[in-house]
């Protein structure tokens, strides 16, 4: 579904369709649970925050400017409210390259195999760009940075993946 039919729902929910939430949760759930996991590595918090995450979402939702991309605002949510819960919470281990987040895409081991060469928020923009398809525009916008930086960041990260194989 692309971000105008998403858009859509979003409208149809703030003027009182309740059954348009289904919708919006199935097509951006994925995006929600792997902002989370790259922060937070404990199942049963991520479930806790992405719940957090769409009930502060919701609060929010007159908030959202429609036609600016829904999924990659909430995905920005998400990974703030986990951004600050890891703060809170020193004891709770960050996401390594050796846990098997992307069973959920890949079956295999060669994408966690791949990802294990890069760092921080390299592993983080070719996830959402790659896994998620999502713009460096948006990959900007939720880690806080400049379109260019996340386009080179992104760059760098496949860079190092090249010369490590």
């Amino acid at each position: 579904m692309n971000q105008y039919e998403l858009d859509k729902y979003v409208l149809d929910y703030i003027n009182g369709n309740s059954e348009a939430f289904d919708v919006i949760y199935y097509e951006t759930q994925k995006s929600v649970y792997l902002s989370i996991k790259l922060i937070v590595s404990d199942k049963s918090v991520i479930e806790d925050l992405m719940q957090d995450t769409y009930m502060k979402a919701l609060d929010s939702l007159q908030s959202y400017n429609p036609g600016t991309n829904f999924n990659a605002w909430i995905s920005k949510i998400a990974r703030n409210l986990a951004l600050n819960y890891y703060n809170k919470n020193k004891r709770i281990d960050v996401l390594d390259s050796s846990d098997d987040v992307f069973q959920i895409e890949d079956s295999s081991s060669k994408l966690t195999y791949y990802l294990s060469f890069l760092e921080g928020n390299e592993r983080d923009v070719v996830i959402y760009h790659i896994i998620l398809n999502m713009s460096f525009k948006e990959i900007g916008n939720i880690l806080n940075v400049p379109q260019s930086t996340a386009f080179y960041t992104y760059k760098s990260a496949l860079k190092k993946i090249r010369s490590n194989i």
